[in-house]
């Protein structure tokens, strides 16, 4: 619900786009636009083709950070994703990229900090002082990219 919830609350071209949902039975299915070109991490790793030039690589970076930049500081309440990493960067026929997953993602719902014991993301991707202190404040988190 989670992730409805935010997709629903936001639109813009480079976050992917949610065509539909059924909850059935406690079963949730989420229906998104078709992305030709699967994820960046499969280009990366060289799965799905001979790899990714590095200027494409660049402006996947820069437009993603600006994504994020946008998601925290554009909308109010601003959303934090928790989960950046290559594969949740969809890529379409012409590799524009759109960012998915946000099943993870939080509103911030007040002005103040909030404080959390538990980090969240895929291990490997979240920032290194979480993991080593288990305690990190909303409003200053960092995010992890893997891209190179």
């Amino acid at each position: 619900m989670n992730e409805i919830k935010l997709l629903s609350s936001v639109s813009r071209p480079n976050l992917v786009c949610l065509l539909g949902y059924c909850i059935e039975k406690g079963e949730q299915i989420l229906v998104y636009e078709f992305m030709q070109n699967g994820t960046l991490s499969q280009h990366l790793r060289r799965q799905r083709s001979k790899g990714l030039p590095w200027t494409i690589r660049l402006a996947i970076a820069t437009e993603t950070a600006n994504a994020i930049a946008y998601l925290h500081s554009a909308i109010h309440p601003p959303i934090y994703h928790r989960d950046i990493k290559s594969s949740n960067i969809l890529l379409d026929y012409g590799f524009k990229y759109k960012i998915a997953d946000f099943g993870l993602s939080r509103l911030a719902l007040t002005e103040t900090s909030h404080i959390s014991t538990a980090p969240q993301g895929t291990p490997g991707y979240v920032d290194p002082n979480t993991t080593r202190t288990s305690i990190f404040l909303i409003k200053v988190m960092s995010t992890v990219l893997e891209w190179f």
